[in-house]
C-alpha cells in the first residue's frame, strides 16, 4: 500500500513538471531574439542611493551611498564590499522579464510568493519611496525564478542565475577585508611567526632588504609578494564581534603569526592565532575588536624563513644591460669595455662591440663574452652558509651596467672548491651556495675567452 501511494506522488510531480514544460517552457522559441522588457525602466546603477536586501535566511541589510562610499547601516555601520554592491546596483538596472506567467494571478503562493523568498528593494537619487523586486522559488526546470514587483498583479520569470546577486546576506555585503592598509604606501614589514626567526625589512626606492635577523638584499617578489598577500586577505567569517577577555580561546593571546605594516607614521597588524579548522585561523586586525577567520594558507606565507625571502641572484646585471666588465682569475686581470664603432660597414652592423682594454687592447668574440656574461648573470643560490668555503678556484667579478652617465656596480667572488661552489657578493652576509655545474660552466667560459690553459 505504501508504495503504492509513493508511486502516485511521483505521477502527479511528474504530471506537474510535464505540465508546466508544455505550457510554458514548449511556447518559448529557441532562436527568439527580440529584446525582453525591463522589470525596471530607467533604472541607472550609478544613481542607485539605497539598498535593502531581505534574504532567504530572514537577514535583512539595509545599504546606503554615504559621501561617494557605501555604507551598511543596518543591522550595523560598517563599510560595505563596493564592488558587490555595485555588482547588486547593476542587476537591478538589467534586470529582465524573461516570460510573464500570470498578468493577474489568483494565489501568489504557487510561486513562492506569499511571503516572497527574497525581497530586494531600492532608491534612486530624487526618489523617496523604494522599489521593491519579490523573488519567489525556482520553476519546476530549474531555469528561472517567479518574481514580481510590489505594487503590480502580474508574475514574471527572471532568470535563475541571479539568485546568488540577489540573495545577499549582511556578511555577503559587507567589507571584507582582513587589514585594511594603503598598498602602495608600505616601507617596512615585521613578520613574528611561531618556528621561524622574526624578520624585518625596510624597503627604499624599489627594492627591499631584510634587516632582521641580518642585513641583506631581500627578493623583491617574495616580500612584495606578502604585502600583497595581506592586502588581499579576506574574512572568510565574523567569530566574535569583540575578544573581551577570550583572546586565549581563539589562540590570539600567544599568535602563531603576526605581521605588521609600517606606512610612514602609522602600523597596521594582523595577528593570527589557533586553527578553526583545517582551512581557517583565527585573526584579528589589532585596530578592531572583532575575531574573525582567514584561510589557513595565510598562515603558511607568514611563517616563511630568511632564506625563502633572501635575494639568490648572484648579480643583477644582464649581458644587454652591462657597459663593463672586469674579470681576475688566476692572479690575472682582463678588462672589457662596450665601445662606439666609428664608421659601420653597412646598416646591420652593431653600432656597438666589445673590446678587450687590458692586460692588452685587443679584439674579442662579441658571441662568447655575451654566452659568459649570461652565465654569469643567471647564477642563483640554493642555500645560504654563514661562511664562504676557503682555497680552491677564485674569479672576482666586478660588473658595470645601467646608465654610463651613472652606473650601478656588481662585485662578487666566485669561488669552488672540490664539490662546492660559494659566492661571497659585496653587501652581503656570508656566502650563496651555487650548483658546481653551473659554476664549472662559468669557470671554463672565462678560461675560453682568456685564452687560459
Amino acid at each position: 500500500m505504501q508504495r503504492g501511494r509513493s508511486f502516485l506522488i511521483l505521477l502527479i510531480v511528474a504530471l506537474g513538471v510535464g505540465a508546466y514544460i508544455y505550457f510554458v517552457e514548449s511556447k518559448r522559441d529557441p532562436l527568439e531574439t527580440e529584446a525582453k522588457t525591463k522589470v525596471f525602466a530607467g533604472v541607472e546603477s550609478g544613481t542607485v542611493e539605497e539598498i535593502e536586501v531581505a534574504a532567504d535566511s530572514g537577514e535583512v541589510t539595509r545599504i546606503r551611498r554615504q559621501d561617494g562610499d557605501w555604507q551598511i547601516v543596518q543591522p550595523a555601520g560598517v563599510p560595505a564590499d563596493s564592488t558587490r554592491t555595485a555588482s547588486l546596483a547593476s542587476t537591478l538596472e538589467s534586470l529582465e522579464e524573461q516570460r510573464v506567467v500570470s498578468e493577474n494571478p489568483s494565489s501568489l503562493a504557487s510561486f513562492g510568493l506569499d511571503p516572497p523568498r527574497i525581497t530586494v528593494a531600492f532608491r534612486q537619487a530624487g526618489e523617496t519611496e523604494m522599489r521593491r523586486l519579490l523573488v519567489g522559488t525556482k520553476t519546476p526546470t530549474g531555469s528561472d525564478l517567479y518574481a514580481k514587483v510590489d505594487g503590480q498583479q502580474k508574475v514574471f520569470l527572471i532568470a535563475s542565475f541571479l539568485e546568488d546577486s540577489l540573495n545577499q546576506t549582511t556578511f555577503g555585503l559587507r567589507e571584507k577585508s582582513a587589514l585594511k592598509f594603503a598598498r602602495d604606501g608600505v616601507d617596512t614589514l615585521r613578520l613574528d611567526a611561531s618556528g621561524s626567526p622574526a624578520m624585518a625589512f625596510a624597503k627604499k626606492g624599489d627594492d627591499w632588504r631584510l634587516t632582521a635577523p641580518a642585513s641583506a638584499s631581500a627578493d623583491f617578489s617574495a616580500v612584495d609578494g606578502i604585502v600583497s598577500r595581506l592586502f588581499q586577505a579576506q574574512m572568510k567569517s565574523i567569530v566574535a564581534d569583540d575578544v573581551g577577555a577570550d583572546a586565549a580561546k581563539y589562540g590570539l593571546d600567544t599568535p602563531q603569526a603576526t605581521a605588521t605594516l609600517g606606512l610612514g607614521s602609522t602600523q597596521a597588524t594582523l595577528v593570527l592565532g589557533a586553527k578553526q579548522d583545517d582551512t581557517s585561523v583565527y585573526a584579528r586586525d589589532l585596530s578592531r575588536p572583532m575575531v574573525f577567520t582567514v584561510e589557513s594558507t595565510l598562515l603558511d606565507e607568514l611563517k616563511k624563513k630568511p632564506e625563502d625571502v633572501r635575494r639568490k641572484d648572484v648579480f643583477a646585471f644582464r649581458s644587454f644591460t652591462t657597459i663593463g666588465l672586469e674579470l681576475t682569475y688566476g692572479g690575472k686581470t682582463f678588462t672589457f669595455a662596450k665601445q662606439k664603432v666609428d664608421a659601420a660597414p653597412d646598416a646591420s652592423a652593431p653600432a656597438e662591440v666589445w673590446k678587450m682594454t687590458s692586460p692588452e687592447a685587443k679584439d674579442v668574440d662579441q658571441g662568447a663574452l655575451t654566452t659568459l656574461m649570461s652565465a654569469m648573470s643567471n647564477l642563483r643560490a640554493e642555500s645560504f652558509v654563514d661562511k664562504p668555503v676557503t682555497g680552491g678556484e677564485n674569479l672576482v667579478v666586478v660588473a658595470r651596467h645601467g646608465d654610463a652617465a651613472a652606473p650601478s656596480e656588481d662585485r662578487a667572488t666566485i669561488r669552488k672548491s672540490g664539490d662546492t661552489a660559494h659566492a661571497i657578493v659585496s653587501g652581503e652576509p656570508g656566502a650563496f651556495v651555487l650548483p658546481a655545474a653551473d659554476v664549472d660552466n662559468v669557470l671554463k667560459q672565462v678560461k675560453d675567452l682568456v685564452g687560459i690553459k
